[in-house]
């Protein structure tokens, strides 16, 4: 179905993808729905310029601007009838400035069923922008995409303060952007009913029952040097960074819950699509990831690179077989099944997650985040804060910039224990600073 417009020239966007079905659907007490992202200047931006680029950002990506209709055949994006009365930005002076990032991090969106919530917060010397954009709209990837969008609707604003972007009306990518790059006219035809789309879950990071109260975040970052040498130990090992990451992340998911030596173990990960083709950047804020496993065992006294040989080796043979085409072909079937039916589908798999107590750690590594020009003024500092799952599941954000990687986790207590989560931060640091 094609975009149609409003009185105003907006357009509006029905119906959703079938990632952005998925990714409302584990809203029903999976996960949190938030991708945020913090961004740091050591200048003050222009305060008026920047909530004004904040609401053109609207207009430009007009998806952001929707609420997600669960229509019981097939949900659809409504924009809101009157966004200008809506809150979409937030100006904070506040001196401690890691207490207003978190605040922000912790809360929900202002207005019930935004997609995006923008902070802007000033200290002596330093602007900081928080976002928040909701899953069901987009992903990480997608989230980038916005930053670099709203870079350029403030340095376009600079230019000319009458400057009014052109809405965006081509369509959303989703699956069907993939199977075409790939040149896959009837990916149904490639539909196993019986395989299923992961292992089963044979762990979970320790949990204390399924009560979130309060959200928690715990952060380690590699700068410069050491930054420098991650990344020199993985091209000399012929690995990308991400897998020296899960590689460490194995070991110590392995040190923490000492599971019997021999026994496979999991780790899911997140796969961008965008990856596999050429895409268009205005196209990117989208969902376009799917989730894989990387399976292996804890070996006793094994050093560093041979657990390292052994995860690449997994990681060599999923992409081989590429594993992301049955994940694909998987969204493709359910977009033929009626959204009530979905929605009663993912509603019953909770229970059963509960009982069986186990859901398989994932690692998400959102990859470099390109430089963040805001006319003259570069941004410094800048990582991304992934969705909060909740227990027993667990999520380990990865994202870089300016030669810093960000390691990140956000939990909810008392369900997930802080204690365990430092833990495993620290025994990634070491087996990382070991390299």
């Amino acid at each position: 179905m094609e975009a149609s417009l409003l009185t105003d020239g907006t357009p509006t966007i029905t119906p959703v993808t079938g990632f952005d079905r998925a990714c409302y659907l584990l809203g029903y007490g999976y996960y949190n729905m938030q991708i945020q992202a913090v961004i740091t200047f050591e200048q003050h931006l222009d305060t008026d310029v920047f909530k004004k680029a904040v609401r053109l950002s609207l207009d430009a990506e007009p998806v952001l601007r929707c609420q997600f209709i669960e229509d019981d055949k097939q949900p659809y994006w409504q924009p809101f009838e009157n966004p200008d009365g809506i809150q979409w930005v937030e100006f904070v002076l506040n001196d401690d400035k890691q207490a207003a990032i978190e605040q922000f991090i912790k809360s929900p969106f202002y207005y019930k069923g935004q997609m995006l919530n923008v902070r802007l917060i000033r200290t002596a010397d330093n602007d900081i922008i928080c976002v928040k954009i909701c899953h069901a709209c987009s992903d990480a990837g997608g989230l980038k995409a916005y930053l670099q969008l709203l870079a350029e609707m403030y340095s376009s604003l600079l230019k000319d303060p009458q400057y009014k972007p052109e809405p965006n009306t081509k369509r959303r990518m989703d699956q069907k952007s993939y199977f075409e790059a790939l040149g896959i006219k009837e990916p149904l035809a490639l539909l196993d009913p019986h395989a299923q789309p992961l292992p089963f879950a044979t762990w979970a990071f320790p949990y204390y029952g399924f009560e979130s109260k309060e959200m928690h975040i715990s952060m380690r970052r590699f700068a410069d040097e050491s930054f420098d040498r991650i990344r020199a130990f993985g091209k000399t090992q012929a690995v990308t960074i991400n897998t020296v990451i899960l590689t460490s992340f194995f070991r110590s998911m392995f040190k923490l819950l000492n599971p019997p030596a021999g026994d496979d173990r999991e780790i899911c990960l997140t796969m961008d699509l965008r990856q596999f083709f050429k895409t268009d950047p205005s196209q990117d804020i989208c969902n376009l990831s799917v989730t894989i496993a990387s399976v292996t065992c804890r070996v006793e006294e094994e050093a560093f690179l041979g657990t390292l040989k052994r995860v690449s080796r997994s990681i060599d043979e999923l992409k081989q077989s590429q594993v992301e085409l049955p994940q694909a072909v998987r969204i493709e079937a359910q977009e033929a099944i009626e959204y009530a039916q979905l929605r009663a589908l993912f509603q019953a798999a909770r229970p059963q997650v509960l009982e069986i107590g186990k859901l398989s750690p994932t690692l998400t590594n959102t990859g470099i985040i390109s430089p963040l020009q805001f006319g003259q003024i570069s941004a410094c500092d800048a990582y991304l804060v992934p969705p909060t799952i909740y227990a027993p599941g667990f999520l380990l954000g990865v994202s870089s910039y300016n030669r810093t990687l960000t390691l990140l986790a956000s939990y909810c207590e008392p369900s997930h224990r802080g204690q365990d989560v430092n833990t495993l931060m620290d025994f990634m640091v070491d087996e990382l600073s070991s390299l």
